[in-house]
């Protein structure tokens, strides 16, 4: 009698325990994140100034990040690195852009058990963007100052164990500045104004990652 009491009293303890792990935050000190992204964008001023050359429509991006968590603080916070490429061709004529994009990254994870739910934003700290239009053998590179860029969004998804994968949505706010050319030259349109680059547009990134 007493050693059925006493399994009893085991497998209670034993289930109480489980369930408590289960429902206990599931938060790793530091995760790990690679992720692929997709970026809607309308570059008026490529697209409307270099007439005759393939327009940019989108943007992909591979990128990761570092993020740290320390108990008790109420938001995530990191580092992601971008690197965002589109080249667009139509026969012997080729826009491509090339951007680098280094930012402090911020979360707070509204849910954060085997799911997590929360907003997610950077602030650019380091930015390198170009842009080449080609014309068969001929072609010219370009530039843009070094600016401020923001993102805001949302991200959703799902752990298990040290692993985890999601997704991320939100808008890119990213006013690049003035285009110049190889010598450092700012370029201008017809009228004589400057050429301004903006890479603004929504944005959708898929992640893995890994956290411990």
């Amino acid at each position: 009698m007493k050693s059925s009491t006493l399994l009893t009293s085991v497998l209670a303890l034993a289930a109480t325990t489980a369930i408590t792990a289960i429902s206990l935050p599931a938060q790793a000190l530091v995760e790990l994140k690679g992720a692929y992204s997709l970026f809607s964008t309308n570059p008026s001023g490529l697209n409307d100034n270099f007439t005759g050359q393939p327009k940019i429509s989108q943007m992909q991006a591979l990128s990761f990040d570092v993020m740290g968590r320390v108990p008790l603080m109420p938001v995530g916070l990191g580092v992601r690195h971008e690197m965002f490429s589109r080249k667009e061709s139509d026969g012997a004529l080729n826009s491509e852009v090339d951007w680098k994009r280094t930012s402090f990254l911020v979360n707070k994870r509204l849910i954060d058990t085997g799911i997590y739910l929360g907003p997610v934003a950077t602030v650019s700290f380091a930015s390198d963007f170009k842009y080449r239009s080609a014309n068969g053998t001929t072609r010219a590179d370009y530039k843009t100052e070094s600016t401020l860029t923001a993102t805001a969004g949302v991200e959703a998804g799902f752990k298990m164990a040290l692993l985890s994968a999601g997704i991320e949505a939100g808008y890119l706010h990213a006013p690049m500045g003035n285009l110049r050319d190889s010598a450092g030259v700012e370029v201008v349109d017809g009228g004589g104004s400057k050429v301004n680059v903006d890479l603004s547009g929504t944005y959708l990134r898929a992640t893995v990652g890994f956290g411990f």
